[in-house]
Parts: structure tokens; sequence; C-alpha cells
């Protein structure tokens, strides 16, 4: 912790991240600030008696509390010299000076990354193209980017999770709180396939001016920002818009019904501001489809088609059907071999699956046979729910889905 110490010892001064830039700057590293005298911060552009009162704090009980906690989290922090530290971030004038994380944080400046917002008190219609859109995302090679509010983050959170994941989610308290309260499956789902990040140390309480600076770091880590569903011009979606803007990147709009009060801000960026409708996730994705490898237009569900469209109707929403009909023939069955479904699944997971079969058993016979942690056990079991792989039947009992195949190697 020689370097890194110092590093989260000017990120806990509270110091506007401009600021602690200019810091940098003049001193060359979090190191020599902290070494430097009073007088010395009197001589960067734009420290005011605050600021530099901040500075002149040299006390790092507090840091290495931070050290231990992180460790004890399983946790790791990373700093702007480090290369694991996206580029991306790094370019936007404000950017954190540490990030905390947990789980596995993807390549992001490999990543056709996209934050997909909106707000929390939003419409079943939201909620379908959230997660709809965000499946799309997925499946196209698209990261998605998540701040797992309540409302349309968390449906596009669990719709990327549905088509394989992974999700990286941003935090506004310490990322071992799972806020809110509801989503803690969701947080558990996430942090096993994908990453939770925050610039706030553990134990950081949520509180309403982080979420704007929240905001920041996930327009700051992707290419394109998909806002779906915007009720007002104060919504906190539109601190997002408005750093997307800063940062250059591309906002798309999802539209809604002229009258539904959840899009009536979404309308009028459309309409007045003239940014971009998107639908579909293919509609983001294409702008990037030659920057980015991983980008493709060959995207496939279940039953290999790319999922129903959404419809801008009057009332309720509703998706686009087959006009043809189909008269007295049952629907195709889809099957999948277990063996190809733990290829793409974690070590916990596998050892999880290997446990089941299409007959229900306990959590707790799954808990002995598995021989992992309780806790290790539930999140597999919620991240093998969320991707259809497994059924929960009534008194916390759990089979494969119909549709899993178990060959006799399995």
């Amino acid at each position: 912790m020689a370097e890194l110490k110092y590093w989260v010892w000017m990120n806990e001064l509270g110091i506007n991240p401009y600021l602690a830039r200019r810091a940098l700057e003049h001193f060359g590293s979090p190191k020599a600030a902290f070494f430097a005298e009073r007088d010395d911060f009197a001589k960067v552009p734009g420290l005011e008696r605050q600021e530099i009162e901040a500075l002149s704090d040299k006390d790092l009980s507090r840091v290495y509390r931070i050290g231990d906690d992180m460790q004890a989290l399983g946790g790791r922090i990373l700093t702007q010299q480090d290369a694991e530290y996206p580029q991306r971030l790094l370019n936007i004038a404000d950017a954190p000076l540490v990030l905390y994380v947990r789980g596995r944080l993807p390549v992001v400046d490999d990543e056709a990354a996209v934050v997909i917002a909106g707000t929390r008190r939003c419409s079943p219609y939201g909620l379908i193209a959230a997660a709809q859109i965000a499946g799309e995302v997925t499946r196209h090679g698209g990261l998605v980017v998540s701040g797992l509010a309540l409302g349309v983050d968390a449906a596009a959170a669990e719709g990327a999770l549905r088509a394989g994941g992974p999700v990286i989610g941003v935090l506004g308290c310490g990322i071992e709180r799972v806020y809110p309260a509801e989503n803690v499956a969701l947080f558990e789902a996430v942090l096993e396939q994908g990453a939770i990040v925050s610039e706030y140390p553990p134990g950081t309480e949520p509180a309403g001016h982080h979420f704007p600076r929240r905001n920041r770091i996930m327009t700051g880590l992707s290419v394109a920002l998909i806002a779906v569903e915007i009720p007002t011009e104060k919504s906190g979606v539109m601190h997002s818009v408005r750093h997307a803007i800063d940062q250059g990147r591309e906002v798309f709009v999802v539209p809604a019904n002229i009258d539904a009060p959840t899009s009536q801000a979404s309308n009028a960026l459309l309409a007045e501001e003239g940014f971009r409708a998107a639908s579909r996730g293919w509609h983001v994705l294409r702008d990037y489809e030659r920057q980015f490898p991983k980008i493709s237009q060959e995207a496939c569900t279940e039953n290999g088609t790319e999922g129903p469209q959404i419809r801008v109707v009057a009332g309720a929403p509703k998706v686009r059907r087959p006009t043809k009909k189909v008269i007295d023939k049952a629907p195709k069955e889809v099957y999948i071999d277990l063996e190809e479904v733990r290829k793409d699944r974690s070590e916990a997971e596998q050892t999880v699956l290997a446990c089941l079969s299409q007959e229900p058993i306990h959590v707790d016979e799954i808990i002995a046979a598995c021989a992992l942690p309780v806790q290790k056990v539930n999140v597999c079991l919620t991240t093998l729910g969320i991707a259809d792989y497994i059924r929960e039947h009534p008194g916390k009992r759990y089979s494969l889905s119909p549709q899993i195949n178990r060959s006799e190697n399995a």
C-alpha cells in the first residue's frame, strides 16, 4: 500500500475532482502532495482556503481502515495510475482519483459499454423497454452499465444478466451496501457475473448528493447513454444526460406515447433537442461495429430470434405478434445441453449445476452436496435463476429448468 495510501488519502479529502487533478498536475503525485507544506498549496491555481486546509490534514488512520475493509470484502482499489483503471473514464475532466471494485471488472476500454438509465417510478412500458434493450445490447456484444436503482436501472441490469451478462453496477455509496435493499438478489447477481464499483469507500451511506456524482462515472465508463423514461427536466436521469453531453458521449432516447407522464422530458428531448431515438439495442451498437470487434448484428435468443419489438401505442405497452396464425401446432421446445450451459458459467455455478437435476431438492441438500459457503450457493442460485437455467419451487427447493438436458457424463 506504499503509493496507494496517498491516492486514497487524497480521494478522501472531499476535494472537488477538478481541483484534485490540478493539485496532482502541480505536485506530480499524491505522495508529493502529501509531503508538501501548507505554503506550497497556495501555489496551486484554484485552491481556496478550504482545499488547503483539507490537504494539510496528514492523518492516515482512515486510509488504513479503508484498506482493511477492502481486504475483508475481497475487493481492490484502482488508482488513476493503474493499468486496469479505464482510460475512457480517466479522460473525463473530473475522473475519480480511485475506484473501489468488487467482482470481475471487464476490460472496459475494449467494450462498447452503454448506460441504460431512467426514472425509478417508471411505467410497465419502461420496465419492458429497459430489459429488452439491455438484453439486445448484451447479445449484440455490448456491455451494460447500470446504477442498480429501482425501476429502469434494475430492469436493464436484469435484462442484461438474462442475456448472459456481465453488468457493471455503479453505486453512490460503499460497495458493500445494497441500495436499495429490495435489490439484494440483483446486487448479488451482478457481483457474481460482473462488477460493483464506486468512488466511495466501504461504510459510506447512500446520500442524495452522491448520485449525480455517481452518474458521471456511469457515463464516463461508457460510449453511449440510452434514456428510457425521463418524466421531467428535474429528473435525476437528466444529470446523466448532461454528463454524457459534457463528456462527448452519444445520447439515445427511447420514444414513448406522447401523453405518457413518465416520458414527457424524454419525448421533449427527441422533438426539441434532436436526440436520436432508439427502440432496439442495435440502433445504438451499430455505430460502434467497426470500433469494437465484439459487436455483431447477429443476435439471438432462446428461440433464435431477437425478441419482440416495442411498439409505441396508446394505453398499455404491447409487443408485435406474429401475423401468421398457427393452428393446432404445439410450439417447438428448445432444449439445451447441460454441458454447454456449464462452459459459460463460473466455477461455483458449475458446481451448483452439477448437484441439480429435474427433481427438486432443498437448498440445504444443495449446500451439503456442493461443499461451498452458504452465501456463495445462494448467489449462484440467484444468478442461475435469472439466466433461467434453474427453477425455484415452494419450500426453498430447486431443480434444473425443463429445457436443460443432462447428458450421461454431465
